[in-house]
């Protein structure tokens, strides 16, 4: 809980992530909520599929891409920006400045966020310079 306000549940997260981005698909299972979508960043952009996965109210989000391949995409270069290299996890969020809270709509933040990620990826990989800002993590 933050100041007050109550945590929405995965259900919640989901019948929201439905109402807001109804060409995704997703479900609720033992493992958590997973959500599927396509994100175009711009009108001249490729499209991604990305993978939020949301295990528990007491785990993070997290948001990978799907397709395409973005380790392709970069060639041999070290995607910047990510919490995981090896996952191709999105750094979305600073965890521990509270950017992201659980009384959130997923569908209003990583979402939304995610696309925003991609087309700052799109950028680097013609300038190979990152010009989204945040904190860059070091990613494992």
């Amino acid at each position: 809980m933050f100041q007050g306000i109550k945590s929405l549940s995965l259900a919640q997260q989901l019948g929201a992530l439905r109402k807001d981005w109804p060409e995704g698909q997703g479900q609720l299972t033992k493992q958590g909520l997973s959500w599927l979508v396509a994100l175009r960043p711009t009108s001249l952009s490729r499209t991604y599929i990305i993978r939020l996965t949301y295990s528990s109210l007491s785990a993070w989000p997290q948001v990978h891409v799907v397709s395409p391949s973005l380790r392709e995409l970069a060639g041999d270069r070290k995607i910047p920006h990510l919490y995981c290299q090896r996952t191709i996890r999105l750094c979305l969020f600073t965890p521990w400045l509270r950017e992201w809270q659980q009384h959130q709509r997923l569908s209003r933040t990583l979402i939304p966020w995610a696309k925003t990620w991609l087309y700052f990826f799109e950028d680097w990989l013609i300038t190979n310079d990152w010009q989204g800002g945040g904190i860059h993590p070091v990613a494992a």
